[in-house]
């Protein structure tokens, strides 16, 4: 049995309302998560490699591990894509009326924010570590600068705090889906009773079944709520089929 609410389906619309939509605190995450993937992607690119004077190639300020610098900026390209995609899914939503569809979405995105969350999680404690760890001779004619470094790591935390956000909504909003697929709709089981039944609904009876009062009024009396009531019956006529009875 598929519930209108499960997962927002009853609010599906093929009227898209911007204000709307990018109010919503997902979106609002996923936006902030988009803005901050572009900032650590060009910290690490633009500002997380120094190159020594002495030196043929540069060196990245993550503990001279290129490959942190490469997961960096890698880890913030494939975050402003994702954003992107999730934002776009999002907006899909409000004209997906299927149920099964819907969860699909809704369980992708939870899925795909809570991946998201852990990696910047662990990219925040290995840039700070990794950085706080390099070690390079003072160079006088090409000093080192580590703004850019600096404030990727800031923006990988940021970004593990959006893209927390943003999956605590979407488990949130499979939760509800999961909750009001498997809630019992009263009114449609309610509508599969017969008539009969739904004029006497606390008693139980019919007109012709279990509970059935003999008599029109009687019966009738009786499923609408009022309490059974015992016909008398009058005594027999002893004159009756007797002759000249009923002229």
């Amino acid at each position: 049995m598929e519930n209108v609410r499960a997962y927002g389906a009853g609010l599906a619309s093929t009227n898209f309302d911007k204000n709307t939509f990018f109010k919503k605190p997902t979106v609002l995450f996923r936006c902030a998560a988009l803005i901050l993937g572009l900032v650590l992607w060009y910290s690490v690119s633009k500002g997380g490699w120094h190159k020594p004077s002495d030196a043929i190639h540069p060196v990245c300020l993550y503990g001279r591990s290129s490959s942190t610098c490469s997961f960096a900026t890698a880890v913030g390209f494939f975050a402003v894509c994702g954003a992107v995609a999730l934002i776009a899914l999002d907006a899909k939503m409000d004209s997906i009326s299927s149920i099964p569809t819907r969860r699909r979405a809704v369980l992708a995105d939870l899925v795909v924010s809570a991946i998201f969350t852990g990696i910047f999680l662990i990219g925040f404690f290995t840039f700070w570590s990794k950085l706080s760890s390099f070690e390079v001779d003072e160079d006088d004619e090409n000093p080192i600068k580590t703004g850019n470094a600096k404030f990727g790591i800031l923006s990988a935390l940021l970004s593990f705090l959006a893209w927390g956000g943003a999956a605590f909504f979407a488990w949130r909003r499979y939760e509800e889906g999961n909750q009001a697929v498997h809630e019992p709709n009263y009114d449609e089981q309610f509508g599969q009773v017969s008539s009969d039944v739904q004029e006497g609904y606390g008693y139980g009876g019919d007109s012709t079944g279990i509970g059935h009062v003999a008599g029109s009024t009687q019966g009738q009396s009786y499923q609408s709520g009022a309490p059974p009531q015992t016909i008398q019956q009058p005594p027999a006529n002893p004159y009756v089929q007797t002759e000249g009875y009923g002229y």
